[in-house]
């Protein structure tokens, strides 16, 4: 994977149909400046696709779940290995639903910045994210905010080390219940509120844009109140003009006929 400099974090960040120019410009830039190699690095970058623009944008807009999801990738690889031993049951299944909880807050952060034609590419946003929570490179380009294509998951919980754990396998659940530790139950609980809190926290932010957007209608919606009225007064003021005026008319009119009768 190339270099991630903050040149290409701000290439990613506009929108796709203004990459290819910005990047063309940067190039020459570079070239100008007798950086050869980078602009031809440049000029290979590749315009992200309306999915891969909307994970960045979600990235940017939330780095801590996307630090989360990472974590909770790697958390869910450690389960499925100890899983392939036999055992681990519990923790796959935790570590799967913060995974899920995490690639549901993205997804929706991603459809929000794609706007009203989001809706239609959910399932392509969370299954990139998806596919990144455990895939080294990709997680670092999200992280960074510069993929540029949709990508999709392993099967079943992903593919560790050429192993493929599916859900409803792990093998303790058969097993005698072995008396639980205080430290790890205290560390599960930890993670549990750590979800919960993450949850919340996604919730609130939707519920303040949504709060947002609503002040913003109702500011329109206001003005456009103000301005109809506004016209209305005004058409009223020049029709009462026009009136005037239709009198004025027909006084002047008159009175030349007067006159020319006289005469």
């Amino acid at each position: 994977m190339p270099e991630i400099t903050q040149a290409m974090r701000d290439l990613y960040a506009l929108p796709p149909e203004e990459f290819i120019g910005a990047r063309d410009r940067l190039a020459g830039e570079l070239n100008d400046a007798g950086k050869a190699e980078d602009a031809a690095a440049v000029k290979k970058l590749r315009k992200p696709s309306i999915v891969a623009w909307a994970v960045n944008a979600a990235a940017r807009d939330r780095p801590e779940d996307v630090e989360g999801l990472r974590d909770a990738g790697q958390a869910l690889r450690r389960a499925q290995r100890k899983a392939l031993s036999g055992g681990g049951g519990e923790d796959l299944r935790r570590a799967a639903d913060e995974r899920r909880v995490l690639i549901g807050s993205l997804a929706d952060a991603g459809v929000a910045a794609i706007g009203a034609r989001g809706a239609a590419h959910r399932d392509a946003i969370a299954a990139t994210l998806d596919a990144a929570s455990v895939d080294d490179e990709l997680g670092q380009r999200l992280q960074a905010g510069v993929l540029d294509r949709d990508a999709k998951p392993t099967a079943g919980f992903g593919a560790i080390e050429g192993f493929e754990v599916l859900q409803g396998g792990g093998g303790d659940d058969d097993e005698e219940p072995a008396e639980e530790d205080p430290a790890q139950v205290r560390r599960e609980r930890v993670r549990d509120a750590r979800a919960a809190e993450q949850r919340a926290t996604s919730a609130e932010r939707t519920a303040e844009k949504a709060h947002q957007r609503a002040e913003e209608l109702k500011a329109k919606a206001t003005a456009a109140v103000n301005a109809a009225r506004e016209a209305e007064s005004e058409a009223k003021r020049l029709a009462d003009e026009a009136k005037t005026e239709r009198k004025r008319a027909d006084r002047a009119a008159k009175s030349a006929e007067a006159v020319g009768g006289g005469s």
